[in-house]
């Protein structure tokens, strides 16, 4: 130290000493905009950033530190707290103790920074600092947030400029990692793929399990995570298919001990069964699951109805097949059990809970269950059909709610006088007699059947 004092103090060179625990880009900073021009000293602190980001590029061996480690170095340059965010809004990194989700306000606006960007930002509150808000992606498919808080300072135009590049860099980790999940997931894909269809040898089947982890000894359960459009056709926009690997990245969030693997509009999961949680406790558990996922749906203003079916628990891996198939069904049957309970928004359906509609799995001609519709009954709908009326509705309503004529009124938003004139015209067109229990039993199972084979068209 001595003789770099000896040498500063010779050549009348300024000699300046920094606390070990203070950062130097401060100081950097303050010494270009005093020597140089404006334009040079952004042209320089550029180039200073671009140089220092790229280490981290360049030193990349695939880690999943990578993007945290960009994260940090920024806001060691800006002074202030620096956060990323997965598209669903879960926090990925945070230079700061904060890892809850990102709230995106109302009130956000965009915000453009006194320099050339490649990228779109916006400004929103955060208490009282002001937090900018940068969204990041690459080929339309990786997407993200980055947050600045002004906590400690506000932001300068060289501070741009840093954080612009740290974009750039973690674009590039993004692209990285992106082609090496897909890769690790399309690999994944093919062998859960066979798992759950039963394709492999036990031999094979031994060596895809183990690769998972799994153990022939322990009990699993398959879940099927279904995603349908509201549209009448049921196709997907590439936004919407977009989305369903949003809801995949959540899922995974959620549940971060199980398997989930996507195939198109479905997500499947292999979950290990916990002994010491009730069936009835599962099924609250995915409901609430259910209950997120519909919420992040309606954040982002999107058009899908997601669904979950549960298959049952079964020993071992080489059991996965039955609990996969009864999965499937249950979402099969989602719109009949939503007939059944009334309940338009059920969502979450154990195949164990389906009772007697279990059977109709077994049935490969489903045409065959039309001579299950009562004679009663098809007169009914030949005349809704021919009428445009309601008496189908009305019966069913009328079934639902006990043979109440004021509880379906009052379900029907109608005189209950006109629901008693539409209960006679039931009895005189199709000769039902709502006293008699077996008739009504067939009535009822009549619209169920007749339900499902409208599906099924």
């Amino acid at each position: 130290m001595k003789l770099l004092e000896k040498h500063c103090e010779k050549y009348e060179i300024p000699l300046v000493e920094i606390p070990e625990d203070l950062y130097c880009w401060g100081i950097i900073r303050h010494v270009m905009t005093q020597v140089f021009d404006k334009e040079t000293a952004r042209l320089k602190y550029f180039k200073i950033t671009h140089d220092n980001f790229n280490t981290f590029t360049l030193k990349n061996n695939g880690s999943s530190n990578t993007a945290r480690d960009i994260i940090e170095f920024l806001s060691t340059m800006i002074g202030n707290p620096v956060a990323l965010y997965y598209s669903n809004l879960n926090c990925l990194t945070s230079t700061n103790t904060d890892d809850s989700k990102l709230i995106l306000s109302d009130e956000i606006q965009p915000y453009k920074p006194n320099i050339i960007t490649k990228f779109q930002y916006m400004k929103q509150m955060k208490g009282s600092c002001v937090q900018y808000v940068v969204k990041i992606g690459i080929l339309n498919e990786v997407e993200g947030y980055i947050t600045i808080t002004e906590e400690n300072r506000e932001l300068t135009e060289l501070d741009y400029m840093a954080i612009e590049n740290g974009i750039i860099n973690l674009q590039y980790e993004f692209l990285s990692e992106f082609a090496q999940n897909e890769l690790k997931k399309k690999y994944q894909r093919d062998i859960i793929h066979n798992i759950l269809n039963g394709l492999l040898s036990p031999k094979e089947m031994a060596e895809a399990a183990a690769q998972f982890g799994m153990k022939e000894s322990d009990t699993y359960r398959v879940v099927d995570f279904h995603t349908i459009t509201n549209n009448v056709q049921r196709k997907y926009t590439k936004e919407q298919l977009h989305e369903v690997g949003v809801i995949e990245d959540e899922l995974m969030h959620l549940l971060p001990d199980a398997l989930i693997y996507r195939n198109m509009d479905q997500i499947f999961m292999i979950q290990q069964v916990d002994s010491n949680q009730t069936e009835l406790e599962y099924q609250k558990e995915m409901e609430e699951i259910e209950a997120v996922i519909q919420r992040i749906i309606l954040y982002r203003k999107m058009t899908i109805d997601f669904q979950i079916g549960i298959g049952k628990s079964v020993k071992g891996y080489q059991r996965l097949k039955e609990s996969y198939y009864e999965a499937s069904q249950a979402i099969k049957y989602i719109e009949i059990v939503r007939l059944v309970t009334g309940d338009k928004n059920k969502s979450v359906v154990h195949y164990s809970n389906l009772g007697f509609f279990q059977i109709f799995g077994e049935i490969d001609d489903m045409t065959e269950l039309e001579r299950y519709i009562p004679e009663t009954l098809k007169k009914l709908y030949l005349y809704d059909d021919e009428h445009k009326g309601e008496l189908i509705t009305t019966l069913q309503t009328y079934l639902r709610n006990n043979q109440s004529i004021k509880k379906t009124a009052g379900a029907m938003f109608v005189h209950y006088r006109t629901i008693s004139y539409r209960l006679e015209k039931i009895k005189q067109i199709s000769g039902i007699n709502f006293d008699n229990a077996d008739e009504v039993l067939a009535v009822s199972n009549g619209l169920i059947i007749y339900k499902m084979l409208k599906e099924i068209e």
